[in-house]
């Protein structure tokens, strides 16, 4: 939410430069350094929900270990809508997904 309004601050920024008069340069120069402050809050913002991610996903896999095989076969066959999963499933004879 706080990138959004920042960058439609930006953009609102970019306008107010753009229409200045042609010896009037100062308005790109506020315009250059707001798109530096995005820039460094978006690489911020990313990387911090991208390492949340892989926090979450390591988690997912933790638990997924601790998981018997019959439970994760009845999880796996409860997802089998996917055509790829169910032409695996025919291979192994269908015995569930694994």
């Amino acid at each position: 939410m706080a990138l959004g309004i920042a960058l439609l601050f930006t953009f609102a920024i970019s306008i107010g430069a753009i229409i200045q008069k042609n010896h009037v340069t100062i308005g790109l120069v506020i315009l250059n350094y707001t798109l530096l402050i995005d820039a460094l809050g978006i690489v911020v913002i990313g990387t911090f929900i991208w390492f949340f991610t892989l926090q979450e996903r390591n988690s997912f896999h933790v638990i997924w270990e601790a998981a018997g095989r019959d439970t994760r076969i009845k999880l796996q066959d409860q997802r089998q809508e996917d055509e790829r999963f169910r032409k695996i499933d025919e291979k192994r004879g269908g015995r569930g997904f694994v």
